[in-house]
């Protein structure tokens, strides 16, 4: 198990340093993340949002996460790193994995259930979805001595061939209603630059044009101008 883990955390290492060019907190690092049981909930509009999810919980905060996937068949080695199945079509296996989560919760009071409230990936142009209130509703009746955690995933250009990820958090709070308005607010709060302390989490790999410099032939090709 240990050496399966190592391999897909390898893999999502691999993953991340291809797909962005750096991966940055906004705000006070570490954010404020209470002890016990967590369920982190963040707007869903990039394929590697459960790369950024490990990342933020596991390889930098030392939280183990775990994550629902709806296409968990298709990927099921993520098993590894704490994905479990949620098809749409197979309630007894949801059931199993509502079960599974709330042992988990229990064994490990450390453990970050990452929860996209949107229920699909979907592009950023839509702006953050609607909330199933109700799943949000049962989820506190599941797992009531979990707080909430609301964390914004904003992916942008910064003269770069790769984009950069900024990420950010609110503050823990027990369901009332008012998530989506937090989310909300957090991720718009990623559009608006402004002053604020920021944390390096990951150094992806850079253009040629970052690393390559022919200052020394420019007097060679002043003959083409």
């Amino acid at each position: 198990m240990a050496l399966m883990r190592r391999l897909v955390e390898a893999l999502l290492w691999f993953d991340l340093y291809r797909a962005f060019r750096r991966v940055t907190w906004v705000g006070p690092w570490p954010p404020d993340l209470p002890d016990g049981p967590v369920i982190a909930y963040a707007n869903h509009h990039h394929f590697y949002d459960g790369h950024l999810a490990w990342l933020l919980f596991r390889a930098r905060l030392g939280r183990p996460p775990t994550l629902w996937m709806a296409e968990w068949d298709r990927f099921p080695f993520f098993a590894a790193v704490g994905a479990q199945p949620f098809p749409p079509d197979e309630p007894t296996r949801r059931a199993a994995t509502l079960r599974r989560t709330a042992r988990r919760f229990q064994a490990c009071p450390q453990t970050v259930l990452v929860y996209f409230p949107e229920g699909r990936l979907h592009p950023p142009d839509e702006g953050l979805g609607a909330f199933d209130q109700a799943a949000i509703r049962r989820l506190a009746r599941l797992y009531p001595n979990a707080l909430w955690w609301p964390y914004a995933v904003h992916v942008t250009w910064q003269e770069a061939p790769t984009p950069t990820v900024l990420l950010t958090g609110g503050v823990p709070h027990t369901a009332d209603g008012r998530e989506r308005a937090r989310l909300q607010s957090l991720w718009d709060r990623l559009h608006t630059p402004h002053p604020a302390p920021t944390h390096l989490l990951l150094d992806g790999t850079g253009s040629l044009e970052e690393w390559w410099d022919f200052t020394f032939a420019s007097s060679f090709f002043e003959r083409y101008l």
